[in-house]
This record gives C-alpha cells, sequence and structure tokens, in this order.
C-alpha cells in the first residue's frame, strides 16, 4: 500500500520506497519481505544512535510492524542488526 515500507533485505536500496513522504498522522507499516530478520530503528540524522522515536524490535521474515507518526519532521532509521540498512521517513 502506500503507507507501506517493504524491508526488502540486504542489497540496496534496502527499502522500498527508500525514501518516502507523509503526512502527520499516517500510520506506517514496515513489511520485512526479507527472509532474514531485520529491526526498523530511528536514529539521529547521520548516525547509528537510536533517538527513541521508534524500534520495531525484531521483525521476522513475513512479519511488520506500524508506527503513527504524529509530529513533522525527518525520521532517519536503519536496521540495527545490519548497520548499512538505512532509509528515511518524512512526515509533513
Amino acid at each position: 500500500g502506500q503507507n507501506t515500507v517493504n524491508v526488502i533485505g540486504l542489497e540496496s536500496p534496502f527499502f522500498v520506497p527508500n525514501s518516502i513522504d507523509v503526512k502527520v498522522g499516517t500510520t506506517l507499516t514496515f513489511a520485512n519481505t526479507d527472509g532474514n530478520i531485520h529491526t526498523v530503528t530511528s536514529v539521529k540524522a547521520g548516525t547509528t544512535e537510536p533517538d527513541g522515536r521508534f524500534d520495531s524490535g525484531m521483525i521476522k521474515g513475513g512479519d511488520s510492524f506500524a508506527v503513527k507518526l504524529d509530529k513533522p519532521g525527518t525520521y532517519n532509521y536503519f536496521c540495527a542488526i545490519h548497520p548499512g540498512m538505512k532509509g528515511t521517513v518524512n512526515v509533513s
């Protein structure tokens, strides 16, 4: 769906779409379509340091994580297991 990001795995672009624009109040779903376990963890811009805004915990292949985004801004996130996997959500 339009408010879904697919976690596709260890090959770039990692998340599809890799950058997504949504409206304030949107519930965004991250669906793990890969066979590996991943996380979706929000981080401080340019770092791998969690900022506490959201953290999916471990998402097994075939499972998903949903987060309601109530505040405008740019949300950078990564997979805590595979730190090279990064994406962005822009909330306006």
